[in-house]
């Protein structure tokens, strides 16, 4: 479970990366922005946080400052990630073709 300095309890509820956590993004100083099915939070990392948050197993780089949970994609259709398998309902991300090659890769290995 990740808490906000995944270390200590704040204002902020304590998250699963692994079954909660879609993508996350990375922003100036430390700054993630957590994104879920139903919400996002933006919290601030240390340093050592944020490298171990990036180094996490089951996550996979789209861009240089966003990070993909490989285990909640649903589908990959015309460069748009999908995280439910209702596609009117569901958060999705818009990825490059190449982008779209490789997950498609990835997740026929897993």
């Amino acid at each position: 479970m990740l808490s906000v300095a995944l270390n200590e309890r704040t204002m902020y509820e304590d998250f699963d990366l692994d079954k909660e956590i879609l993508y996350f993004k990375i922003g100036a100083e430390g700054l993630v922005s957590l994104h879920a099915h139903h919400y996002s939070r933006r919290v601030q990392l240390s340093p050592k946080d944020l490298k171990a948050l990036v180094k996490r197993k089951g996550y996979y780089p789209i861009s240089s400052s966003c990070y993909i949970n490989l285990s909640c994609i649903r589908s990959i259709i015309s460069g748009m990630v999908y995280f439910a398998s209702d596609q009117q309902s569901s958060k999705m991300l818009a990825v490059s073709k190449r982008t779209e090659q490789k997950l498609k890769q990835l997740l026929a290995l897993s």
